[in-house]
């Protein structure tokens, strides 16, 4: 349905853009801040078009060009196909983009990486000097033991269970183990050789890189965790050696701002603030010269993430620019969002007309079922559930078996439960947990090459460094040999094992090692794999049944069906939307939006016993500084802006009545489910 806009307010939204096109036209740096549903990217995009409209030839002569960052490649690529494909337009997210800008810079990253190495030594010692093995072996006789690839093969493709057969296996390489009770503890034994091994090798690669021998530095965008032995980095280190060269180097900042003349930052309140001093930088180093502009295009409320700047730094610095229209929602949704904001920022609805929606409050007991609601309110179609508890999106999406696995590894137990959401129902793929992206990486190989519509390219980039010399026949062969496998009825060990046994030009056990990073020197790939998983999924325990133990939870999550991790999958890739009724989690509804919106509150969250409660409590009574607040406020100010038409919020508790009062003050009239 079409809704109007007043001639009014029509002349207000393009009074709006022209304030940002005269900043772009006066390269005057500022900050464009939007309420939910307000059309930023829409703003982002009419910015493109102005400056190539105005600016576009000059562009192309000067061989300059706009640069718009983006948080996640979702959004890169709804800005391409809004301004489409253009030689004078750089789309990017900002690792993809930094790497391009600083790779060619080996010497200069080199020398980040000797500092990362000596920290990353210094952490290896303290381990080491922890550990109670340390005090009973000469660490210089000891290395020359362990390291070396024999040993290292029978110890990573022994598996550490049951402990008798790895011992076996480690005497009878040599009787050096039989003194000092080396393997009196599996555990701790396991640790110090796998910590004497890496500082082994990252002794190695610093000598190469003092020796000035060093390999080049490789940025890693499908793993999220560095390998610097190898001069390989993952995310965050990216931006880490990106902060320190550019901010430290006038001449990259010149080149950096002769390049781009024009910064577009999307979503600055999920920007590192590494990234943010990164620009803030090359700014300051043009102020004078009037040939660069920044903006930066967001909203501060919508930071959920527990990472980003949230608000700007040196907001002051920047013009203020505001749009208090909201483009999608109904009046009556639009009227709420802003009573949960409380910050007098004034959003309104952009439409005269919009104003059949609607919202409810209700207070429900432990007992709700949110089927029964949907039924009785006979919300069936372009309906999204917003649920807070980790069990209820996994259960309702169909992967509650991995997270029932999860649950019982200390990275996801006690007081890591918040791994969970932070590490596997992570939507931003930067973020997730390093095992766990490899797990989801590999599940995009095996769905990628079952899939009729995938392209080569999509398929090639599983494949090591041959693919240069590939036939097509050769990878029709592959494709077909790998959909032979009966994925539907295979836990995940099978289907690695099934994998690892295609051996044709492209082996399945290569695809594996590129996935898993894994040696050229390991020979029991799964072995190899389940060991990195219980390098990511436990702290090194002291007592050797409790070893035993552990190993067979790993063995428990590797015989989980691979169907449960396909369903994670399309979780994670939001394969689902817009069937029917689907399931996400507060935050990982962020830029979702649908007509019907049913939000699920519950004060067990994060490790507290009042989470929503604390919202209500202090509603009107809090300063801004209360980061608790906050990060509640705007938890359930995105939530709720997710609705179009109408809105259901069912708060579930029991001990509601001392906030009653508030919750009216926002929601009005409060039902109560029985």
């Amino acid at each position: 349905m079409t809704y109007t806009i007043s001639p009014e307010n029509k002349q207000l939204e393009l009074d709006i853009q022209q304030e940002i096109n005269e900043c772009l036209d006066n390269f005057e740096s500022f900050c464009f801040d939007a309420g939910a549903g307000a059309g930023k990217t829409y703003a982002l995009q009419k910015s493109i078009e102005h400056i190539l409209k105005t600016r576009g030839e000059n562009l192309k002569l000067s061989n300059q060009k706009i640069l718009c960052i983006t948080y996640t490649n979702a959004a890169k690529n709804e800005i391409l196909d809004r301004v489409g494909k253009n030689t004078s337009v750089v789309v990017s997210t900002i690792h993809e983009f930094l790497w391009g800008f600083i790779a060619i810079q080996q010497e200069l990253l080199t020398e980040e990486h000797k500092k990362k190495i000596r920290e990353e030594l210094s952490g290896i010692e303290q381990k080491i000097s922890e550990n109670s093995l340390s005090s009973h072996v000469n660490q210089i006789e000891f290395q020359k033991v362990i390291c070396n690839e024999d040993f290292l093969k029978v110890f990573y493709n022994t598996p550490s269970s049951p402990a008798v057969d790895f011992k076996a296996a480690i005497l009878a390489y040599s009787d050096y183990f039989e003194k000092d009770g080396l393997l009196k503890n599996i555990s701790k034994f396991r640790s110090l050789v796998s910590h004497i091994n890496n500082k082994y090798k990252l002794e190695i690669a610093l000598t190469e890189i003092e020796n000035k021998k060093s390999g080049k530095i490789i940025y890693n965008p499908i793993r999220n965790k560095d390998k610097l032995e190898n001069y390989v980095i993952s995310h965050d280190t990216l931006l880490l050696y990106c902060k320190n060269i550019i901010t430290s180097h006038n001449l990259l900042k010149r080149l950096f701002s002769d390049r781009y003349p024009y910064i577009l930052v999307d979503e600055y309140q999920d920007t590192d603030e590494k990234v943010v001093a990164i620009i803030n930088s090359v700014r300051e180093y043009s102020n004078s010269k009037k040939n660069l502009v920044v903006g930066f295009f967001g909203d501060s409320l919508q930071n959920i993430y527990g990472s980003g700047v949230g608000v700007l730094p040196n907001k002051e610095e920047y013009k203020s620019i505001e749009k208090i229209f909201n483009r999608r929602s109904s009046k009556q949704i639009v009227e709420l969002i802003e009573k949960i904001r409380n910050d007098n920022f004034g959003q309104q609805s952009i439409y005269s007309d919009f104003d059949n929606g609607s919202y409810n409050f209700y207070i429900a007991g432990e007992d709700f079922s949110l089927d029964t609601f949907l039924q009785e309110n006979s919300l069936a179609n372009n309906t999204s559930c917003l649920l807070m508890k980790n069990d209820d999106i996994s259960k309702a999406r169909g992967f509650d078996e991995i997270l029932s696995v999860l649950k019982k590894f200390p990275r996801f137990s006690g007081t890591s439960y918040e791994n969970v959401t932070n590490e596997f129902l992570q939507q931003n793929l930067q973020h997730m947990g390093w095992f766990l992206r490899e797990i989801l990486t590999f599940i995009d190989f095996i769905q990628k090459t079952g899939d009729d519509n995938s392209t080569v390219r999509e398929i090639v980039q599983f494949v090591t460094s041959y693919k240069s010399t590939l036939t097509f026949a050769e990878m029709k062969q592959f494709i077909s040999s790998s959909r032979k496998i009966n994925l539907s009825k295979l836990t995940i060990n099978e289907c690695l094992d099934d994998i690892a046994n295609i051996r044709e030009r492209i082996s399945g056990e290569d695809i594996l090692r590129k996935i898993f990073a894994i040696d050229d020197t390991a020979d029991n790939i799964l072995v190899n794999i389940k060991n990195r998983a219980y390098d990511y999924f436990y702290y090194f325990q002291d007592s050797e049944e409790e070893m035993e133990r552990e190993m067979s939870v790993i063995d428990e999550f590797f015989n989980l069906d691979v169907s449960q991790f396909i369903k994670w999958y399309n979780y994670i890739f939001d394969d689902l939307k817009n069937k029917g009724i689907s399931y996400y989690t507060l935050h990982g509804s962020k830029g979702l939006e649908f007509d019907n919106v049913v939000v699920v509150l519950q004060d067990k969250f994060a490790r507290k016993t009042d989470y929503c409660k604390y919202f209500f409590k202090n509603y009107n009574s809090t300063t801004f500084e209360d980061n608790r607040f906050q990060e509640i406020r705007n938890l359930l100010y995105v939530a709720c802006s997710r609705a179009k038409i109408n809105l259901h919020v069912i708060y579930i508790s029991n001990t509601y009545e001392d906030v009653l009062e508030n919750i009216g003050n926002i929601f009005g009239d409060v039902q109560k489910l029985t």
